[in-house]
């Protein structure tokens, strides 16, 4: 190796290590058209490259960096990434950064050999933070670049030759993706997230060889804004929880008011009610005002002016996201929350739950020429959210929208073992809908019973493996504006009149499991895939199974399926559910989707 164009760089300090990381994420963010075009995995929902902006939004070299030494730089650099992780490369880079955190914890700087076995353990740690790691990802081309950086450090005591040289086995390593994962060999594409990786890499040789750094970034007075943050939380004493009745409820005025009372708002709407928990300094006030929105019921004031001790707090808060559908008074009668999703209409985000609802939602979907966006809630959607509750809960369970389907489990594990993976339980449902509603009630039936924590958690992940979905899809018209189905195929099934249906196999991953042609047909192939469930699972004779139906804006359609249910098997639906936009943004209105359970 010949580095005689530049004069060595034998350590990395602090100031260096701030520097690298902000032209890395610079030029990842340049880059950001590019990666939402190739961005087909883990969903097809191009917007890798928006989502690693949003990512990187706070870091700023001026404001939080210069003087500091390696400890202090990267601590700061894992707690600004983790705080607005977003999508799944973001989690990837908050878990890489993380890692060197933990690595660096100990040094003021470092020397290329001490980068090496720090490289090396973060990417074991990025890869341990998964549930089921996926080769052909960014983890592969990570992998790749630390394994390459351990081989080069008998060779040379150079940063910048260490980085030259992995950079280029990064790049090998991203061409490779496309025979590691069929997805992006379909699509002609390599890893977005591997590719945000690789110009993270560029970005930092450019450094090295050009020695600018801007500010590109918005300013970011992350600091000062979360130490403010924590000084008025201080000042605030109690947990004000009600919910709030009222047709046609002013849901936008409401929490208007809400966060000019308090903070850490958790809220979670619908047309006619809402539920609240939220941190005030007076819970009167709160009452008061809120009372001219709509009738109030079960309120509850705890003082958390100090840490409650363990035996008054109460036993287990059950969250979710807002793709789980659940009737109201389940939300109202017991400890169940919920961290919403965002969708992305055009130039505008809505936070689901809170300023819309499907009904508004679905109004939205059939005049839009696009299909709206989901996001996944942030890292910090979840912190605020665990923090929050366990000051006044001993443990939390928190279960989410299949993995196969969206990153959210993915945050809310990163954001779980940031806080305490010993309260902290979250699993993946691998469901969604109601299907992940009647997961949530199963829990719900289990703490009524006053079992145990680790029999709660048994009962749940049971009902895990023995949910079933069943999804009759109309109209294709909405899977192939979503990218999930091709032109020409939908283009086919359109012609022959095929309506397929839709289940999630064993990981959560949509799999076609039969067709109909026409709209009566197609429900009555859903309700035979369903009495066929509850038969094979043998439910039937003593009714030991639950049923749930949700619908996308056809009410009418989810009565008639719940009545075929109830007169076929005697037992009445536990719920008929405008479907979270989540689905119902992929499937179209129309679709209908019924779950079962097999229960005791």
């Amino acid at each position: 190796m010949n580095n005689s164009a530049f004069i060595k760089i034998r350590y990395l300090d602090g100031i260096r290590y701030a520097r690298a990381v902000l032209k890395g994420c610079q030029e990842a963010v340049s880059h950001i058209k590019e990666l939402n075009k190739i961005n087909v995995f883990p969903i097809p929902d191009k917007d890798t490259g928006s989502n690693l902006k949003k990512t990187f939004q706070h870091i700023s070299l001026k404001e939080l960096f210069l003087g500091a030494s390696l400890r202090q730089s990267s601590r700061k650099v894992a707690e600004i990434v983790q705080f607005s992780a977003l999508g799944y490369s973001g989690t990837v880079f908050a878990e890489f950064f993380s890692g060197f955190k933990e690595e660096f914890k100990n040094f003021d700087r470092i020397f290329v050999e001490d980068f090496a076995a720090a490289a090396e353990k973060t990417v074991e740690r990025v890869y341990a933070s998964f549930e089921n790691p996926v080769e052909g990802t960014v983890l592969s081309v990570m992998k790749a670049w630390a394994g390459h950086i351990r081989n080069l450090v008998s060779e040379t005591d150079d940063f910048y030759d260490l980085l030259k040289e992995s950079y280029k086995e990064a790049v090998l390593a991203l061409k490779k993706t496309p025979d590691q994962l069929d997805v992006l060999k379909k699509n002609g594409v390599v890893d977005a997230g591997g590719k945000a990786f690789v110009c993270f890499l560029e970005g930092i040789l450019n450094y090295i060889e050009k020695g600018e750094v801007t500010c590109e970034f918005r300013k970011a007075k992350y600091v000062d804004q979360r130490l403010e943050s924590e000084k008025k939380k201080q000042q605030q004493i109690f947990c004000v929880e009600f919910c709030v009745r009222k047709e046609n409820l002013n849901r936008a005025d409401l929490v208007k008011e809400l966060n000019s009372l308090g903070s850490d708002l958790m809220f979670y709407g619908s047309l006619n009610f809402a539920k609240i928990h939220m941190r005030a300094q007076d819970p009167e006030k709160i009452l008061s005002c809120v009372s001219k929105f709509g009738n109030i019921t079960s309120e509850r004031v705890l003082d958390c002016s100090t840490e409650l001790p363990s035996e008054k707090k109460k036993p287990l808060a059950i969250v979710s996201d807002t793709t789980c559908d659940i009737p109201e008074k389940y939300v109202e009668d017991h400890d169940i929350y919920f961290v919403p999703v965002k969708f992305h209409v055009k130039d505008r985000v809505y936070t689901d739950k809170v300023d819309i609802i499907p009904e508004e939602f679905y109004d939205i979907l059939e005049s839009s020429p696009e299909i709206p966006k989901t996001s996944k809630p942030s890292v910090k959607d979840f912190t605020k959210v665990y923090i929050n509750l366990l000051s006044h809960y001993r443990s939390i369970l928190s279960i989410h929208l299949a993995g196969a389907l969206s990153g959210t489990f993915q945050t809310a594990f990163q954001a779980a073992k940031n806080i305490s993976p010993q309260k902290i339980t979250v699993l993946n449902s691998k469901n969604l809908s109601v299907g992940l509603g009647l997961i949530v009630l199963e829990i719900i039936e289990s703490l009524k019973k006053g079992i145990g924590y680790e029999a709660v958690l048994k009962k749940a992940e049971k009902a895990v493996r023995d949910i079933e979905i069943f999804i009759g899809i109309p109209d294709l018209k909405y899977l192939i504006k979503g990218g999930r189905v091709t032109k020409t195929k939908g283009l086919l099934a359109k012609i022959l009149n095929i309506n397929p249906i839709l289940s999630l196999d064993s990981e959560g991953a949509l799999i076609p499991i039969g067709k109909a042609r026409g709209r009566k047909k197609l429900e009555e192939k859903v309700l035979s895939l369903v009495f066929g469930k509850i038969q094979k699972e043998g439910a039937h004779e003593n009714q030991g199974f639950l049923t749930a139906v949700a619908h996308v804006n056809a009410l009418e359609s989810g009565k008639k399926i719940a009545e075929r249910i109830k007169q076929e098997t005697k037992k009445i639906p536990v719920m008929i559910m405008n479907a979270s936009p989540a689905l119902g943004a992929h499937a179209g209105p129309g679709t209908i989707g019924v779950a079962v359970l097999k229960s005791e």
